[in-house]
């Protein structure tokens, strides 16, 4: 889970954004884990805001310092993999910092990178509660090794440090190395980190994923099956069944009418029902493991309701898992569920001076706990929403 996360001079943001997950709220317990230390992390964040505010490059961000920390590169020719710096400040490093636990063990780290190399990275850890060091690497120069010195905490023999050494180019980071090479069992403690960045961070749109090859899957897991039928009767589908067709190797769905009940293709469900099939995969994997989740513009077609509903869902049955995403549904912000857990709300706004974007934790605001967060935010109280001319227009007139 992701305690806290800054970054500065990346996509819209220029100056340090902080985005803190952890919470004071200890009654709901199902709203947060508890990750020792009386720290609870939230399970939950939303982020609202006008179109182009930056909700979106947030959610980059994030997933982009996980992508740093996972993908190497064999030719140091290549890009650092990230997206571009602050239009402004593109002669200025980006600059990102993460903390998160993984396997219940805090990791700290710290990124500085331009477009052609990673200036320093720190990575430190709290194997048994306290601070040690994971490594630290500083550039020297293009043509140079980085510097790399291990903690001692990890137990890295002389020969695992040296194929980090050697196979660490300046244009990735020495965690990403270990996607690359082979390593001794002493290297454990690097690959515990590594597995579960492979395993539980998930990108915003997977190119891999299709709604109809996941369905395939879930016929073959009687436990998914019975989880998604659950939902879907849930949801008000008129679904009792769902099945593939070997013959056209499609899946087509059991609808109900009345006593009677006719089958349909994936293909002819509403756009609607897809979105929420789809949002069944995150939700069951969210429910089974410890996953963490960046969606954006999640209430896309969805019903604000079925939206609400998947929320507390996955609320009320994930153990560990995270879930991160922008939002427009704006009647989220009156129901109970936000108001009495604001610090899930962080609302975007452009800088109007700058034209950069900036944070703001909705608990930050000092809003009576009376007042209503939607009524607030509609009338403007809590920014980020859209400054909009009048609607009457004027316009030359054309010659004939």
């Amino acid at each position: 889970m992701i305690r806290e996360f800054w970054v500065e001079n990346f996509l819209s943001i220029k100056e340090r954004q902080t985005l803190n997950f952890e919470t004071k709220l200890k009654e709901d317990e199902w709203a947060s884990v508890d990750m020792g230390g009386e720290k609870r992390v939230n399970k939950l964040a939303v982020i609202y805001g006008a179109n182009a505010s930056g909700k979106s490059n947030i959610l980059m961000a994030l997933l982009n310092v996980f992508e740093l920390l996972f993908y190497p590169w064999e030719n140091k020719t290549e890009l650092v993999k990230t997206r571009r710096p602050f239009a402004l400040c593109t002669d200025k490093p980006t600059q990102m910092h993460v903390s998160f636990y993984a396997n219940h063990i805090r990791y700290d780290y710290t990124v500085s990178y331009t477009a052609e190399h990673i200036i320093n990275e720190v990575m430190e850890w709290y194997p048994n509660g306290s601070k040690s060091l994971f490594y630290e690497r500083s550039f020297l120069s293009d043509d140079s090794q980085a510097s790399i010195k291990f903690g001692q905490s990890l137990g890295l023999s002389a020969k695992t440090k040296d194929i980090f050494l050697q196979n660490t180019l300046n244009n990735h980071t020495v965690l990403a190395c270990f996607g690359k090479r082979s390593f001794e069992a002493d290297a454990k403690p690097i690959a515990n980190l590594y597995n579960w960045l492979s395993r539980y961070i998930h990108q915003l749109d997977n190119p891999q994923f299709t709604l109809e090859k996941s369905l395939k899957q879930v016929l073959d897991n009687a436990a998914a099956k019975q989880f998604y039928l659950q939902m879907l009767g849930k949801a008000d589908f008129n679904i009792v069944d769902f099945h593939e067709n070997t013959t056209l190797m499609k899946v087509f769905f059991d609808c109900k009418a009345g006593r009677d009940t006719f089958a349909l293709s994936l293909d002819e469900q509403s756009q609607g029902t897809k979105k929420f099939l789809s949002n069944l995969s995150t939700l069951y994997s969210a429910i089974k493991n410890h996953h963490i989740y960046f969606i954006d513009e999640i209430d896309s077609e969805l019903h604000d309701d079925l939206l609400l509903y998947f929320l507390n869902v996955f609320l009320m049955n994930t153990k560990e898992s995270q879930l991160i995403f922008t939002s427009q549904e704006t009647s989220l912000l009156s129901e109970d569920l936000l108001n009495a857990h604001r610090d899930f709300v962080f609302f975007a706004e452009k800088n109007r001076e700058g034209a950069y974007s900036e944070y703001t934790r909705a608990d930050e605001y000092g809003l009576h706990k009376n007042l209503s967060l939607y009524k607030s935010y509609r009338n403007g109280r809590l920014g980020a929403i859209p400054q909009l001319g009048s609607p009457i227009l004027y316009l030359e007139d054309e010659e004939d």
